[in-house]
């Protein structure tokens, strides 16, 4: 289409996964305990993204427009971008529009490639310039616009349409896990990432209204629960580092790709493998079933408590400093959008009508349910789906980081409780933490680099200095090494063959400077650069050097490295530790310690130490 930028109609069809595997995992030993919290009753508000906005700003104004023999001489030209999936039906009224006074030329572009344009975060890409109006699917990107700091959008923008947000299935899983009757909400979902039961998928949340609901539902239904408790708050925010971290392993680059994915790549019955559940609009489940798949899919509306689902509100939002020629037309446009006829086009393409009345396809047949479903309260902050998107690209990013293991004679010590579920024997300290990053592998993507160390000391007679030994080189988890196919691999083998040092001691300090320098060598931009450092003890002293020398050598390498941030996480395990002098240090380099109590502090610790870089206000 001809226009201030190319017609849009979202990423090539091809799914864009941030890793190898299917994004789930069997969680053994270290993550059971943080997997069942994820199951988390309903409770907590949510958002309801359709509302007025507040915010009053300045927009830019309209084009010049084609000459015209109009009794109103030269119409104007009103450029509007329109989401993808409500882009056909838009124009189709645009089109049909009997005013020779306005020319409505609508683009279809993805709202949040315009959200960035708007925000001057773009690079590039088919948007050119800001448009008169702008109908993104979901008051969300609004939202996000206003916390980038965009200031040219109009204040109370009106819904065109309504699609409720919902999770899709094929029909035959969903009757396996008993739809009609039984329902599957956003606990569900949650439950699933731990089973691992049901593949799931997303539409990338950065880039797809869908995915950026999804993620802001899942926010809630982890964070809600914990209410104002502070330590509520914190095992909750890691929880969903969790839930992130797997969904991020299985996303598609757009709502579009991942049901054009569907006949390849979707379960075709319980158990059968492929992708199973994906959060979408209820419109596009009902247009994917007109196509009659030979597997249709259903659309099923969370309900849980408290929390129910989202409404995409398809804003009609104009400009805000458009000169009176450009703000007539977007007034007459909208009244051209709010008209029966208008109204009646949505609703043939599978929309429901800015009050969530159904009609068209939107029948049982076509795998949807016409009523209104359970709806969240509305984000009076306006900051829902700005922090869940904040928090979503901390946790999802890629990671470069090193894992280092205390071998000494000490983490051989059992744990009380823990036991081999096939042997009866009693697991010790370093058998459990081996398990927990076992079971946190399968969370990072195969371009993440990660490597592992082991460290004890030397016998006192040999001097007592402290010994690391590097098992695993750090590098991309698909490269690979040695005699594995991948790193992934070799990892999963080195962590399976961990066996303590009898009698040695603990040389902490100058293994974590040594990790910290070779992190720092060949820092990378765009990942988190990290060490997660998983000691039983403190450092015994000998012949290395004190805690404060270790935090003026850390500190003076941050100083020289301003720009490249090294993240050092210390684990510590049973009660010999020195959790103090450990914050010391890794204070000095924006890093954490923590005190795991239980094989569940450990599974948590894993996935904190590298994704753990979350704020979340």
């Amino acid at each position: 289409m001809a226009g201030r930028h190319r017609s849009y109609e979202g990423p090539s069809n091809s799914s864009r996964g941030r890793g190898g595997g299917s994004g789930g995992s069997s969680f053994p030993t270290g993550l059971v305990a943080l997997g069942a919290a994820l199951v988390l009753a309903a409770g907590g508000g949510y958002v309801l993204y359709t509302k007025k906005h507040s915010s009053t700003s300045n927009a830019g104004s309209g084009n010049t427009p084609p000459a015209s023999s109009s009794s109103c001489g030269t119409p104007t030209t009103l450029n509007v971008d329109a989401n993808p999936d409500v882009y056909t039906a838009v124009k189709a009224v645009a089109d049909a529009m009997a005013d020779p006074c306005v020319h409505v030329n609508v683009t279809s572009a993805e709202a949040s490639a315009v959200e960035a344009y708007l925000a001057g975060t773009a690079k590039g890409g088919d948007v050119t310039s800001a448009p008169d109006v702008w109908i993104p699917d979901s008051s969300m990107w609004i939202d996000v616009a206003h916390g980038n700091g965009v200031k040219t959008l109009a204040a109370n923008p009106t819904p065109i349409a309504t699609s409720p947000l919902v999770i899709g299935m094929p029909k035959p899983v969903a009757a396996a896990n008993g739809w009609p009757a039984k329902p599957f909400g956003w606990s569900d979902l949650l439950a699933n990432f731990k089973s691992n039961k049901l593949q799931s998928a997303v539409p990338d949340p950065t880039t797809s209204g869908p995915g950026l609901a999804a993620i802001t539902m899942l926010r809630a239904a982890v964070l809600g629960p914990a209410g104002a408790d502070k330590t509520k708050q914190a095992q909750a925010l890691q929880n969903l580092t969790l839930v992130y971290r797997v969904m991020s392993t299985s996303v598609s680059s757009s709502m579009s790709a991942l049901l054009t994915s569907l006949p390849s790549d979707g379960a075709t019955a319980a158990g059968a493998g492929g992708v199973a559940a994906f959060p979408s609009t209820e419109q596009k489940i009902a247009a994917y079933n007109t196509a009659s798949p030979a597997t249709p899919l259903v659309a099923l509306y969370p309900a849980d408590p408290g929390l129910g689902t989202m409404m995409m509100d398809y804003p009609y939002t104009a400009s805000a400093n458009l000169d009176a020629a450009h703000a007539k037309a977007a007034a007459d446009f909208q009244s051209v959008l709010q008209s029966p006829a208008a109204v009646n086009t949505l609703q043939k393409a599978g929309f429901r009508d800015p009050k969530g009345a159904a009609a068209g396809i939107l029948t049982a047949a076509n795998g949807v349910n016409p009523a209104v479903p359970a709806l969240a309260p509305a984000d009076s902050t306006h900051t829902a789906a700005g922090t869940a998107l904040s928090v979503w690209n901390v946790t999802s990013e890629q990671t470069r980081g090193l894992v280092v293991m205390d071998i000494s004679g000490s983490m051989g010590m059992a744990v009380a409780g823990q036991v081999d579920p096939n042997t009866q024997a009693p697991l010790t300290r370093l058998q459990i933490t081996a398990a927990a990053c076992l079971a946190g592998l399968p969370l990072f993507g195969d371009s993440s680099q990660l490597g592992l160390w082991t460290f004890t000391t030397k016998d006192t007679a040999d001097g007592g200095g402290t010994v690391h030994n590097e098992l695993v080189p750090m590098g991309p988890l698909s490269a690979p090494v040695g005699n594995y196919p991948n790193r992934r691999a070799a990892l999963n083998a080195a962590l399976q063959q961990l066996a303590i040092q009898p009698g040695s001691r603990n040389g902490l300090y100058d293994t974590i400077l040594d990790a910290y320098k070779t992190v720092l060598t060949g820092w990378t931009p765009n990942e988190s650069n990290a060490i997660v450092v998983f000691t039983d003890g403190k450092d015994d002293g000998l012949n290395s050097m004190t805690a404060d020398q270790l935090i003026a050598k850390l500190n003076a390498l941050k100083t020289a490295n301003p720009n490249h941030p090294v993240r050092v996480m210390i684990v510590a395990l049973g009660s010999g530790v020195d959790l103090t002098t450990l914050s010391r240090i890794t204070a000095a380099s924006n890093g954490q310690a923590l005190h795991a109590d239980t094989p569940a502090d450990i599974g948590s610790a894993v996935i904190a130490g590298f994704a753990g870089r979350l704020s979340d206000h």
